[in-house]
């Protein structure tokens, strides 16, 4: 199987697992370059970020 259909196969399943957590009222986690995204069903965006001990941490993301 070509790259390309991995690709377009992965984007269709990340699509599916976000709506089927927003259907169920839990966020999406997800991270874009170094970044983890966590998604609330209402369509919220945070930052998650973690101290030394791995508590974490949400700020509002604008990216």
């Amino acid at each position: 199987m070509s790259s390309k259909k991995w690709k377009k196969i992965g984007i269709l399943a990340a699509k599916q697992a976000r709506e089927e957590a927003h259907a169920a009222g839990v966020a999406f986690s997800y991270m874009i370059q170094d970044k983890v995204i966590r998604e609330y069903p209402d369509g919220k965006k945070v930052e998650v970020t973690f101290d030394e001990q791995g508590n974490p941490t949400e700020i509002d993301y604008t990216g």
